[in-house]
């Protein structure tokens, strides 16, 4: 019996690993901790001096049964919500937030996002000011890669010297000139 509870600690522990790679750490804990629950019952009746009855072999069999179940359950509706693709993003977001802020020419650049639920929406603010148009540009390619690889979208608000702000192109007159009202010149 201690070969099986060994085989089946083993199993438990890369599953820990696995859940990990794909959700994290922390959101992957409570299956793997739920699959080890009848390692540990295992573990007592194989630790106990008495000899194990049938019935107590039934137990343990049914405590892996519902421990199993509820795990590929809880798993499936991750991948059913959309668990996974938050925690992908959530990895390529922080290494990409930690490359901006290691760059100083970006060191007055906010980098934030906001997530839809499930993870199903994502988009990624960046908001402060670039020290020329280059800067803004290769910053938008960096961002440009790593919403390409999700279902997400960014909300540029950068400004650099030299940018026209969206009001001063909407209300200017076409001659050059300086119009004051929305209507268009006569």
């Amino acid at each position: 019996m201690r070969g099986w509870i060994i085989a089946y600690s083993v199993i438990a522990i890369w599953t820990l690993g696995w859940l990990s790679g794909r959700f994290g750490l922390l959101r992957s804990a409570f299956p793997a901790l739920m699959f080890l629950i009848p390692a540990v019952f295992a573990w007592r009746m194989a630790a106990s001096t008495r000899t194990i009855k049938r019935r107590e072999y039934a137990y343990l069999g049914l405590v892996t049964m519902l421990a199993l179940s509820g795990t590929v359950y809880l798993v499936a509706k991750w991948y059913d919500t959309g668990v996974d693709r938050l925690a992908m993003f959530d990895r390529q977001y922080h290494q990409f937030r930690n490359r901006v802020k290691s760059m100083p020419e970006y060191e007055n650049v906010e980098v934030s996002y906001w997530h839809g639920k499930g993870g199903s929406v994502f988009c990624v603010y960046l908001d402060g000011r670039v020290a020329n148009k280059g800067s803004h540009d290769r910053l938008l390619q960096m961002i440009g890669r790593m919403v390409r690889n999700n279902d997400c979208w960014y909300y540029d608000r950068l400004e650099y010297p030299g940018e026209s702000t969206a009001t001063d192109a909407e209300f200017a007159a076409p001659d050059g000139g300086e119009q004051t009202d929305e209507r268009e010149p006569q």
